[in-house]
């Protein structure tokens, strides 16, 4: 178990070491738990994270709500319930990986379950996330690329691995399209981008050059 005195002490901790958890208070000086939690939301959105407070008021609430699903709980703490709460947690973040399966057939899959997950996408040098709720996509996110074009750039990798987090942290709803007009899209962008490359790499037949007699 590791400690910090404020966030920034926090963040610099979880640049350095694998951080599987955080619990976090909101009163903390130089960078308090709102700042922490929108830093974990931007940069390490794989960590879950509970708050403690003790302002649990309406507004409070509603600020913790807008950031994501996260669990809070009020001072005085029942430590029986915050242990429960972490092992479940831990449990249910658990991460696998799986491959040899297209990226299309596994997000219908994820779909007609209706699942929430975080998948880690990867195929060679690349890399991408994608936010599932209650199998809606609410994002996604490439190293140059967000919302529906890294969807459809992640449709179009060959050769995947999709590791899943079965937790996600992104709330707000940024991509708006269904999920099958998202997938027939992005594999039309495939085919079209690979027809292009074929063309690109088909050289040109050399024309044949002849000579011709006149007879006088």
């Amino acid at each position: 178990m590791l400690t910090a005195q404020n966030g920034k002490e926090a963040s610099n901790i979880i640049t350095q070491q694998k951080i599987d958890l955080i619990i976090t208070d909101l009163q903390m000086p130089e960078m308090d738990g709102f700042a922490l939690m929108a830093h974990l939301n931007e940069h390490h959105p794989e960590i879950p994270f509970f708050i403690m407070t003790a302002f649990g008021d309406s507004e409070i609430k509603s600020r913790i709500k807008k950031i994501g699903s996260i669990k809070y709980f009020e001072k005085p703490l029942n430590i029986d319930v915050i242990t429960d709460c972490i092992f479940d947690e831990l449990n249910a973040g658990a991460v696998g990986e799986i491959e040899g399966i297209s990226l299309a057939s596994f997000l219908q899959l994820i779909e007609m379950e209706r699942k929430t997950c975080t998948l880690q996408i990867k195929a060679h040098e690349k890399s991408g996330v994608m936010y599932f709720l209650k199998g809606e996509l609410m994002t996604a996110e490439t190293a140059d690329l967000i919302n529906i074009e890294a969807a459809y750039e992640m449709i179009g990798w060959d050769g995947i691995k999709i590791g899943i987090d079965n937790t996600c942290r992104r709330k707000n709803k940024e991509i708006q399209l269904p999920l099958m007009t998202i997938l027939m899209e992005g594999l039309k962008i495939k085919d079209e981008k690979e027809h292009a490359d074929k063309t690109k790499r088909t050289p040109l037949k050399p024309l044949k050059s002849f000579s011709q007699k006149n007879n006088g």
